[in-house]
């Protein structure tokens, strides 16, 4: 018969919480060969070696050794180490022993380093290793500069055994410390002993040189060395066992040498002789059995003698049941050598069995569990899977009906079920194979049979781990069927019935999880409490009892919110980690789950304590699981998650900072393919999350959905965890959503909720969490986008969540407040106060759950202070007002400085302050104290990184409405700060296209009303500057990645390092973003976004590193008015502002003050101005009438805002000169250019001016910057008369394209892109390579995504953006001869995104274009007249676009046959 292999520990699976380990033993640490006595020094300095260290100590052994030692002589005195045992693969070996040194510095100082044939008492010093002698001072300086000394090969051997000794030396006082050291050995023995040594060490010395040079005269004179040792040993000498053992194997070595098996007698009649004085507990006796065994079935081998087998595979037998039992018992001297030795003789056995051998499947089963005990004790994978091999082997060679055939079956089964479960790369068919063989085990094992029940159990476990795995409720249904079963064979009274009870607890629990069925988790408990009263102390099992019931009982509490359970959880896992001292393998376990139940009192309780106790547990438990362990990323994620919540409430940024390496080093230990890679993705996201929320890095938050939305991906439909990656998911894209207002995120949160509801149905255990979440979820899309039908919703699923939650339960207060904050919004919806009644007593309620101390207690006082306030809205009751102030002041003082909801609760501290100071508004002191503080907390908001940058900026607009409201001397802060959010939170998004529809979200006229802020306060300069910065914000941030930065070439090394990655990271972010198809998965858009804003982040590092550069401070900051001013060297600037407080002009000259200059209009009357003009020139009415309406619109224009500026302009100006236009809101829509008095003698700007345009200053200054001057001047005239879709042709198109080629001079290269040739894509190549341009086709604007207007050409239309997104900084001049070209958008129309200012900034210095749509005759007597102004003497140059197109107009002016509104059609933009 051969051993049984039973499950480790416990045949029960681990409940969900609990982590469940293999069961490791620890090294034998043998007493030293002499006392150990204290020597207490004097008070004075001493040389003390306080630790020994040897590497390579196996290396080259022909024998395995029993142990090592070293010995140290100083001044005659010798001291000895411990006889220490070693695994055979251990590399390194250490004896924390401490030995006196002399103080000498010159003393030598020698050391041998032996191995040891002998666990008991050693005979002779064993096989000499090493020789090395020093001198004390040499040994200092080697320990203070950690160098060991290196030790070469022996002469003639590849590798010989230690290959290094490092020696720790230290002065000690032995004042300052109680130093225990070893006493010096007595050299002087009696000579009997003496003789022994002798002998003993020549023949180990001898036989080793055997070894090395194969002379066997060597091995016949190591035979009479031991022979003589032995005849110095009397039977009743305590050596004479060693004698023996060391004689019989250097004749079993001669016997196999020369191949005189008859005398094999002799080995094995020295080897029995060794063994009978070596009785059951000595530490040699398992080596003498092994060798014995061997040296039988050499003999069996030889003779073929069956009782030599028998006797052999009896004392293999004997070794591997002492081995099996220590490994289960966690003793501290069990002996890694003789495990090692087991194994190592097992395979030597295996020589000798054939494979028709009826010994050989015990061997083969023998060497499986050996295997299988040491994977057990170091975790080698690689003899687990050889056990499987020999036990697969050992299988093979029983036939159904062989006595051995059922325990070959269950201790297969164990084993490939044990590499299943510890592989992190599982294997399902080890699993699948693993419950075939203990079902066909218990086919064999029918009712009645006495170890049925113990293939029962190993059934269930295996079936249960497999439901876990799979989901298949048939393979848990059959477990706990099976599990009853087990426990029914064992009835009370049985040794063995707390097994069954707590594997069938185990299934019942895991059935709970699943199924959410009360009945489970009770039943289960009442298991667990049954198999701990079976399990009283001293039961070697009771620490696992402890911890089950313990993880039972905590979800219990989860459940019912019972605190008592919570206690009791804490009180069972603290008498399971007693039982689980400092060595015992399954420490970290308790010290997790102890961990973990700590902090979930805290969040219950908010007791600091228990959060303080919680992470040094966890550290110690992370000790535990050293790089290597296979379960070290369960404690790497425990720990990240507690110090999570420790910074949540304590706000240490290393300790954030912390967690996310933890995390991450989690998450690489878990690569794609791991079992439990989505639990190790979620605490990642999560720990992201919480990042973010006080750091506010995109990154962080985008990355963190990416990697929810993969655990997702890990959890398909079906999968028993699916649910909670759905939630996880779900509550990241609602954050994302708060803080950047994609209502795609809102909705898809929304659609993740319930799908994980779905799965909750009535009854389940985790629907009451669904219900929580999507309640707030619900009412967050009501409050965005006002759908009662959602608010209804949440109401009548947030009650269902109460009543699921009674009184005392763990998640009732956040079932009151979901249930509150959802009928706070219905009732702003429906103005109904019976729900703000209700809403309050549920969040009374809550804020009792919410003692004084509790870290949650904050957010209920500002929940009901935002209730109290609602209700103080409707029914002006000031007791409430009052209420809610000091509900809000007090959360506000539970916050720490950095407390992320500082953010909401400054917030709402705002708003009541504003309630306070609306209520007396005529009042003093106190009421302007309020107004005070709300605008101080509105500014702190802002100014809160934490945040969040759409949150912000929609507080910074708040403090602006309510600071230019009541004239409070903040309002310019305001301005200024929500311009800056603004301008931030654009460039967070990648498309041009979201960035416009950003700006629609905004007051259009932020710009200018901060700049007519500044204005009434009489800054002009100021004004000016706070224009250029919020105006035009799309077409700044895309110039961004354009700065040209020739000025820093010449600056040194580190200067271009910088400018080259600023130009690499400005290039990756000009390119266009991916357009991905419609229909492509989320996770892959969000990916590309996490792109961009991973670069926006880079460009803006290496912004700062360039402004840390000499004469560079200010790069890419707004431009001062001294940098603005000097855009206006070749002629003054005109601002016109439009506010709804005043409208104003400022001149800006060269080289005076700027002049502000009041205008008499107003935003209403300018309105009514451009809604008369966009009629009369699109309404189909007579041309006289056409004219007269026109001609209103220019007097009016003339003498409310051109006037006023011309009779200031004559102070800079001369008449003739050129003036720049740069229009704001809706001055953008009127032909300043045309205004006058239009009548005869009267006045006109055309006869006293030449006007131009500017979208921005800014992209005047950049139009004016010096650029490279080509040679050659190529000119392309790109037309088109029929494009795609267009019901009718342009006749003149062609005409044109050749009129334009007749009148450039010699000098231009000229190209034509005919209607034949003119595709989008033909057009974009011809346009970068012309830096000379005219279009001649239709042009259209389209209002709603203004950046697709476009020139349409024949396939495709091309558009704005296509044309923004080409590199056009070389190019001079484009005309652009086709309708609206310089038509804006009216919701953003300090934005400037029309077809004639796009190529602007985009590079090219002058533009023309028209304001509205031109007729044909009117373009080609224009075009001749300009090209004849322009280029008529030869030269060609783009500064006299403005000029000639000045007296192109003139030429027409007096031609009747052309309409005014055609005259005054083209406008020019640049230089």
């Amino acid at each position: 018969m051969f051993s049984h292999i039973t499950d480790p520990v416990e045949n029960s699976h681990p409940l969900l919480g609990k982590e469940s380990e293999p069961k490791h033993t620890e090294a034998q640490t043998p007493g030293r060969p002499q006392d150990a006595g204290e020597t207490h020094l004097s008070d004075v300095r001493q040389t003390i070696i306080t630790a020994i260290r040897v590497t390579g100590l196996t290396l080259g052994l022909r024998m395995i050794p029993a142990g090592f030692y070293v010995t140290v002589q100083v001044n005659g005195a010798q001291w000895q180490t411990s006889n220490k045992p070693v695994h055979v693969d251990l590399d390194i070996v250490e004896w924390n022993e401490q030995i006196v040194l002399s103080s000498e510095p010159s003393c030598k100082v020698r050391f041998r380093v032996y191995a040891s044939f002998e666990l008991g008492p050693i005979l002779g010093h064993g096989n000499l290793l090493r020789t090395f002698e020093t001198r004390v001072a040499e040994l200092l300086d080697l320990s203070e500069t950690s160098r060991p000394i290196v030790f070469q090969p022996k002469a003639g051997e590849v590798i010989s055994p230690c290959t290094s000794l490092f020696v720790a030396v230290e002065h000690l006082l032995s004042c300052d410390t109680d130093i225990s050291v070893l006493h010096p050995i007595t050299l002087s023995t009696p000579n009997d002993t003496s003789a022994l040594t002798l002998k003993t060490d020549a023949g180990h010395s001898v036989l080793g040189r055997y070894h090395r040079m194969q002379n066997i005269k060597d091995l016949n004179q190591s035979i009479a060395h031991f022979d003589h040792a032995r005849d110095l040993c009397p039977v009743d000498h305590p050596c004479r066992p060693a004698a023996l053992f060391n004689l019989a194997t250097v004749q079993f070595i001669s016997c196999q040498v020369n191949g005189t098996s008859l005398d094999l007698h002799i080995p094995i009649s020295l080897f029995q002789d060794a063994l009978d004085l070596r009785s059951t507990g000595h530490p040699d006796r398992p080596a003498t059995q092994l060798h014995l065994a061997v040296a039988l079935l050499s003999r069996f081998e030889k003779r073929g003698l069956e009782m030599d087998a028998d006797a052999a595979a009896e004392l293999l037998n004997e070794v591997l049941d002492v081995c099996h039992a220590k490994s289960y018992n966690y003793r501290e001297t069990d002996d890694p050598h003789a495990l090692d030795e087991v194994i190592s003789l097992h395979y030597e056995a295996l020589k000798y069995y054939s494979t028709v051998n009826a010994q050989r499947e015990q061997v083969l089963c023998n060497l499986g569990a050996a295997l299988q005990i040491r994977f057990w004790r170091r975790g080698i994978d690689h003899d687990l899977d050889e056990a499987i091999q020999f036990l697969t082997e050992a299988r093979s060679c029983l036939q159904v009906g062989d006595p051995d055939h059922l325990n070959s079956l269950h201790n297969l089964a164990t084993t490939l079920f044990t590499r299943f479960q510890r592989r992190r790369v599982r294997n399902d068919k080890d699993l699948d194979d693993a419950i075939t063989l203990h079902k066909e085990a218990l086919d064999l094992q029918p009712v009645g049979h006495l170890d049925r029940p113990d293939s029962l159990n190993g059934l269930v476990n295996a079936l249960s781990t497999r439901f876990l795995h799979r989901s298949n409720y048939q393979d848990l249904d059959e477990g706990i069927m099976l599990g009853r079963e087990a426990l029914d064979l064992r009835p009370v009274g049985h040794p063995n019935r707390s097994l069954s009870l707590s594997n069938l607890a185990t299934a019942l629990s895991t059935s709970f999880q699943h199924r959410g069925n009360d009945k489970d988790l009770d039943e289960a408990i009442s298991f667990h409490k049954e198999a701990l009263e079976l399990r009283p102390v001293g039961h070697p099992d009771r620490h696992a009892s402890l911890s089950n019931l313990a993880t039972a009982l905590s979800a219990r509490f989860e459940r019912r919110g019972n605190v008592q359970d919570l206690d009791e959880v804490i009180l069972l896992h603290r008498k399971a980690l007693d039982l689980r001292p400092v060595g015992h393998p399954d420490r970290h376990a308790s010290l997790s789950n102890l961990a973990t139940a700590l902090s979930a009192r805290f969040e219950r309780r908010g007791n600091v304590q228990d959060l303080d106790e919680v992470i040094p547990l966890h550290r110690e438990a992370l000790d535990l699981r050293p790089v290597g362990h296979p379960d070290r990323y369960i404690s790497l994620d425990s720990l990240a998650t507690a110090l999570s919540t420790y910074f949540e409430y304590q706000g240490n940024d290393e300790v954030i900072d912390e967690v996310i390496t933890l995390s991450r080093e989690a998450l690489n230990l878990q690569p794609v393919g791991y079992p439990d890679r989505s639990g190790s993705l979620n605490n990642l996201a999560t720990a992201l999350g919480t990042c973010f929320e006080h750091r506010h890095h995109d990154n962080d938050l985008d990355e963190g959905i990416l990697l929810h939305r993969e655990a997702l991906d890990l959890h398909p439909i079906g999968h028993p965890k699916r649910s909670i990656s759905l939630h996880n998911l779900a509550i990241a894209l609602s954050t994302r959503f708060q803080h950047r207002g994609d209502d795609k995120d809102l909705d898809e949160a929304i659609e993740l909720h319930m799908e994980a509801l779905a799965l909750h149905p009535v009854g389940h255990a985790d629907r009451s969490k669904s219900l929580i979440s999507i309640v707030s979820v619900l009412s967050t899309r009501f409050e965005h986008r006002g759908n009662g039908q959602d608010f209804d919703e949440a109401i009548t699923l947030g009650r269902e969540a109460l009543t699921s939650h009674p009184v005392g339960h763990l998640y009732r207060c956040a079932s009151l407040s979901n249930l509150a904050c959802a009928l706070l919004s219905r009732s702003k919806y429906r103005r109904n106060d019976l729900d703000l009644d209700e809403a309050i007593l549920l969040y009374r309620e809550a804020l009792e759950s919410r003692p004084v101390g509790h870290p949650d207690r904050h957010r209920t006082l500002h929940n009901i202070a935002a209730v109290l306030s609602a209700r103080f809205k409707h029914r002006r009751n000031v007791n409430d007002l009052n209420e809610a102030l000091a509900d809000t002041l007090s959360a506000f003082s539970h916050l720490t400085t950095h407390d992320p909801h500082q953010f909401y609760i400054r917030r709402s501290l705002a708003s009541v302050y504003m309630l306070c100071y609306e209520l007396r508004p005529l009042s003093t002191g106190k009421d302007v104290d309020s107004l005070n503080a709300a605008m101080g907390h509105y500014k702190a908001c802002a100014d809160f990184l934490s945040g969040g940058l759409l949150s912000r900026l929609k507080v910074s607009l708040l403090w602006v409405h309510y600071a230019d409201r009541y004239t409070h001397n903040t309002l310019l802060d305001a301005y200024t700060t929500s311009i800056q959010l603004l301008d931030a939170y654009m460039s967070a998004t990648a498309a041009v296209s979201s960035r416009h529809h950003i700006m629609k979200s905004f007051p259009a006229t932020l710009a200018v009303d901060a700049a007519s802020c500044v204005l009434q306060r009489g800054e002009v300069c100021r004004a000016v500057e706070l224009l250029e910065q919020g105006r035009t914000l799309i077409w700044t941030q895309m110039a961004r990645f354009r700065m040209p930065l020739d000025d820093l070439q010449e600056r040194g090394n580190h200067a271009e390092a910088v400018v080259n990655k600023f130009r690499e990271l400005s290039s990756l972010l000009d390119k266009p973003p991916a357009q991905l198809p419609e229909g492509t998965p989320r996770v892959k858009v969000e990916a590309e976004a996490t792109r961009y804003t991973r670069l926006v982040d880079d460009w803006s590092k290496a912004v700062e590193d360039i402004r840390g550069l000499e004469g560079f401070s200010r790069f890419m900051l707004p431009p001062l008015f001294s940098d603005i001013q000097d855009s206006a060297r070749d002629g003054p600037i005109i601002l016109l502002i439009a506010s709804k407080s005043s409208c104003n002009a400022i001149i800006i000259p060269d080289q005076h003050p700027p002049v502000r200059v009041q205008l008499i209009t107003n935003l209403e009357k300018l309105e009514r101005s451009v809604s008369a003009l966009q009629r009369t020139v699109k309404q189909g009415v007579g041309p006289q009438e056409k004219q007269t309406k026109l001609v209103e619109v220019l007097r009016e224009l003339w003498v409310d805002v051109v006037c006023p500026v011309v009779d200031n302009l004559r102070r800079f100006s001369q008449p003739g000169s050129r003036i720049w236009w740069c229009p704001t809101s809706f001055f953008n829509f009127l032909p300043l250019h045309a205004a006058g008095e239009y009548r005869q003698s009267g006045m006109n700007l055309s006869k006293l001016y030449i006007s131009s345009y500017t979208p921005s200053i800014t992209a005047l200054t950049k139009a004016r910057r010096r650029h490279v001057r080509f040679q050659s001047v190529p000119f392309a005239a790109i037309g088109q008369d029929h494009p795609e879709g267009f019901p009718f042709t342009l006749e003149s198109v062609e005409p044109e394209l050749e009129l334009v080629r007749s009148l450039l001079p010699p000098v231009t290269t000229f190209t034509k892109l005919t209607s034949a040739d003119s595709t989008k894509s033909e057009a974009l190549l011809t346009l970068r390579s012309h830096h000379w341009l005219h279009f001649a086709c239709h042009g259209t604007q389209n209002f709603d995504e203004p950046f697709k207007s476009a020139f349409l050409m024949r396939d495709q239309p091309l558009t704005l953006l296509d044309i923004t997104q080409t590199d056009l900084f070389q190019h001079e001049f484009a005309f652009l001869s086709a309708c609206e070209t310089a038509v804006g958008d009216a919701q953003t129309p300090d934005e400037v995104i029309h077809l004639a200012a796009g190529p602007q900034f985009a590079g090219v210095k002058s533009v023309i274009g028209t304001f509205w749509s031109v007729d044909d005759a009117t373009v080609r007597r224009l075009v001749e007249a300009f090209y004849k102004n322009f280029c008529g003497d030869g030269k060609m140059n783009s500064k006299r676009a403005s000029r000639a197109l000045h007296r192109a107009v003139q030429s027409l002016a007096n031609d009747k046959n052309i309409p005014l509104d055609q005259r005054i059609v083209f406008m020019h933009i640049g230089l």
